[in-house]
């Protein structure tokens, strides 16, 4: 049942970023990553006050939470615009789950089982290829400013620390941690509104929308770590590039390239082998 619960928060998280990839060809990033956090708000606050138990921590873990996830969106924006999408995002997504995998290994003592260290070394490259990785070689002339590699390499520290931080928040209270995290991104992420006409006044609408999605998938997220390793959530969550990459494939008919294919056959077998290894 856990990993199901994060199967479905990695498509739910995934469907978020395929969400906002395709606003942002319209309305300014942080405006999005403004409204997300906004919406998932308006979807967190009121499901924990119906379902969920105050608890010690909430303030101080979901706060950082919330730094991270607005430390995540403002980095990752800013590199995207010094640096090529295809070294941008792999570099983040990678980083991302190797940081957060060494902080459930360091402080919290967890010790998993040789099947899910192999998802772990089958998952990384996953990662990697279905983001649109390539090889160092080819990716050496995509990057413009050697800033922006630093940038993504900064975004995945920051998501990575909202995973864990969320990871520390008591079960009966993770939907007040999801909450106070996605109220403490709004707030420092509102310095850097701008004040643009958006080509729709749908736009904002849209990207609220994909907040609340995403507050759903992070309440998954929590749920699956009951009976689990949390580094096991953290893996199956981290291989949310496969969404956006197959949707845009539904949806676009954009064309999946081989790395791509391969990342996706990777991310597959990753999945197997934590499953087998959760066992």
């Amino acid at each position: 049942m856990s990993i199901a619960l994060a199967l479905f928060a990695m498509l739910l998280l995934g469907s978020t970023h395929f969400i906002n990839g395709l606003l942002s060809r319209h309305y300014p990033a942080l405006n999005i990553g403004l409204f997300t956090h906004l919406g998932g708000a308006f979807v967190a606050l009121p499901g924990a006050m119906m379902l969920a138990t105050w608890a010690p921590g909430v303030w101080t873990w979901g706060a950082l939470a919330g730094i991270g996830s607005a430390l995540g969106a403002l980095l990752l924006y800013r590199s995207l615009s010094q640096a090529a999408f295809a070294l941008v995002v792999p570099v983040s997504s990678v980083a991302m789950v190797v940081i957060a995998l060494a902080l459930s290994l360091l402080f919290l003592d967890e010790r998993p089982g040789k099947w899910v260290w192999f998802g772990v070394m089958v998952a990384l490259p996953a990662i990697w290829l279905t983001a649109g990785g390539r090889t160092p070689k080819a990716m050496h002339g995509t990057c413009k400013n050697h800033s922006g590699l630093w940038l993504g390499l900064g975004a995945g520290a920051g998501f990575a620390l909202q995973l864990f931080a969320l990871a520390q928040v008591p079960d009966p209270a993770a939907e007040y941690g999801i909450a106070v995290c996605m109220l403490a991104g709004a707030a420092l992420l509102l310095p850097f509104y701008r004040r643009t006409q958006p080509a729709s006044r749908q736009h904002p609408l849209f990207a609220t929308a994909a907040g609340g999605i995403s507050a759903l998938g992070l309440t998954l997220y929590a749920l699956s770590r009951e009976g689990q390793l949390a580094m096991i959530s953290i893996l199956i969550v981290s291989l949310y590039p496969l969404i956006p990459v197959i949707l845009g494939s539904m949806v676009r008919q954009e064309p999946i390239g081989g790395y791509a294919k391969l990342g996706i056959a990777l991310s597959m077998m990753a999945m197997m082998l934590v499953t087998v290894g959760s066992d």
